[in-house]
């Protein structure tokens, strides 16, 4: 895997995969029942996100939970 060099096409790969990502995350809430929350960052820094409740609920409570723990349960490429 290499990072894609021209704008347009960055941008384009990055629509898509944001699309599943986002389709993804869906599937994975209804089959599990579970609540599920994802951030992303395009290349130009905006911010899109996706949950199946309110994002800023989500947040703070993992962030009050990670304050309480040393180690959090975070996947990191």
């Amino acid at each position: 895997m290499k990072e894609i060099n021209r704008k347009d096409n960055k941008l384009v790969t990055f629509s898509k995969r944001k699309s599943g990502i986002n389709k993804k995350a869906c599937e994975l809430s209804t089959l599990t029942g579970t609540e599920v929350g994802v951030v992303i960052f395009s290349p130009a820094g905006k911010p899109f996100s996706f949950a199946t409740s309110s994002i800023e609920s989500m947040a703070n409570r993992f962030l009050n939970r990670s304050a309480n723990k040393q180690r959090s349960s975070s996947f990191y490429c």
